[in-house]
């Protein structure tokens, strides 16, 4: 058995649909928020901003909410901050709703954004476009290693290729199926996160795929009267129009966008999504033997953290522990290449004259898209 481990970015599912790139999702976004939203955002933006990046867009309004927040704090924490209230006569309660209406936008872009992700994945496109990589999983799969699937991306694309490839029970995705959400139907489950009694239930049906959503999915939400986390079936959001709904409900998008993601991923359910990944990468009790990045730009500096330290192991000159590594990316031209290898080579820390380093043409980088893995697998 062979432990593996896979991170798919944004490049993976663009390779599905060119409707998941960025510049097209926040075409969409803009195009279908409202006239004041919208104005909201561009008031905020400066020129220097990537308007083609949605998460830069609500990057930009969680720092006034944030900075909102330190006022409001500052203000209730003691007799100084009542006092400056008082000398300025501020009036708190206008503050509050200046931060609550803040807060309110931000969830109604990710539900927006959630929307337009949600309608994009399907079984033909999966099936013409992705048909050598799914091919590939299956045989990893199928040979009862240790397979662990980190998404970074909100869709259910790799969901959806596991159902049909193993069944819904046949890998674990650490949710259990909980009693009716009445607010909605009597009719529709919720599952709850819940990983140590998903285990226990697991334990003896020896599953040996994990799937991780290392920024949340389209499909969970948190529920404000709980704090707790779920999901539900996508057909159930569809139906019942949840992303519209989710004031009335009482629940936001769990999912991880704009700024501060490494602040975010402390929070559940990603501290333990990411908690798992940096095992994988560093726990010398459950390091994984393969490595195959599909798609990311390497711009989350908390996961390039974990991968260099995997790379730093498989090279220590006393116990390596060795690695069997593959990047896939979709550059075209070569310049898009060597930057792109610059980028890897800054992320995880690999200096100019480093051990290890990546190079053009190097073996470690494919240019050929995800479909290329079976090729490799098959060496």
């Amino acid at each position: 058995m062979t432990k593996i481990a896979l991170l798919t970015g944004n490049g993976l599912s663009v390779a599905l649909s060119s409707e998941f790139s960025l510049p097209n999702i926040t075409n969409k976004f803009f195009d279908r928020l409202e006239i004041e939203h919208k104005a909201f955002i561009e008031h905020h933006m400066s020129e220097k901003h990537n308007y083609s990046d949605f998460e830069e867009c609500i990057a930009t309004i969680e720092k006034f909410y944030d900075a909102l927040q330190v006022y409001q704090k500052f203000y209730t924490s003691g007799s100084l901050g009542g006092k400056f209230l008082n000398s300025y006569d501020i009036d708190l309660s206008e503050l509050l709703k200046h931060e609550k209406s803040i807060q309110a936008s931000i969830h109604t872009y990710m539900a927006l954004i959630l929307e337009l992700v949600n309608w994009n994945i399907k079984k033909h496109l999966i099936d013409s476009k992705l048909k050598s990589f799914v091919r590939w999983l299956c045989l990893i799969m199928k040979e009862e290693n240790e397979v662990e699937l980190f998404t970074l991306n909100y869709d259910l694309l790799l969901e959806t290729i596991l159902i049909d490839s193993l069944g819904p029970h046949n890998f674990i995705e650490y949710y259990h199926q909980a009693g009716p959400w009445f607010a909605v139907s009597k009719e529709v489950p919720r599952y709850y996160f819940n990983p140590e009694k998903v285990k226990n239930q697991r334990h003896k049906q020896n599953c040996n795929t994990k799937l991780y959503h290392l920024h949340g999915s389209v499909s969970s939400f948190k529920d404000l009267k709980n704090n707790k986390i779920f999901k539900i079936k996508n057909e159930v959001i569809k139906r019942h129009d949840i992303y519209k709904r989710t004031s009335e409900l009482l629940i936001v998008p769990s999912i991880i966008t704009g700024g501060r993601k490494s602040d975010k991923i402390q929070e559940a359910p990603f501290n333990f999504y990411y908690d798992q990944f940096v095992k994988r990468m560093s726990d010398a009790e459950q390091l994984c033997e393969e490595l195959v990045i599909v798609g990311y730009s390497f711009r989350d500096e908390h996961l390039n953290n974990a991968i260099a330290k995997r790379i730093q192991l498989a090279s220590l000159s006393v116990d390596p522990r060795p690695l069997k590594l593959l990047i896939i990316d979709y550059a075209k031209y070569d310049d898009e290449k060597d930057a792109f290898i610059n980028q890897v080579n800054s992320a995880v820390g690999l200096g100019e004259n480093a051990e290890g380093r990546f190079i053009k043409n190097d073996p470690r980088i494919s240019f050929e898209g995800a479909n290329s893995i079976l090729h490799y697998y098959v060496k």
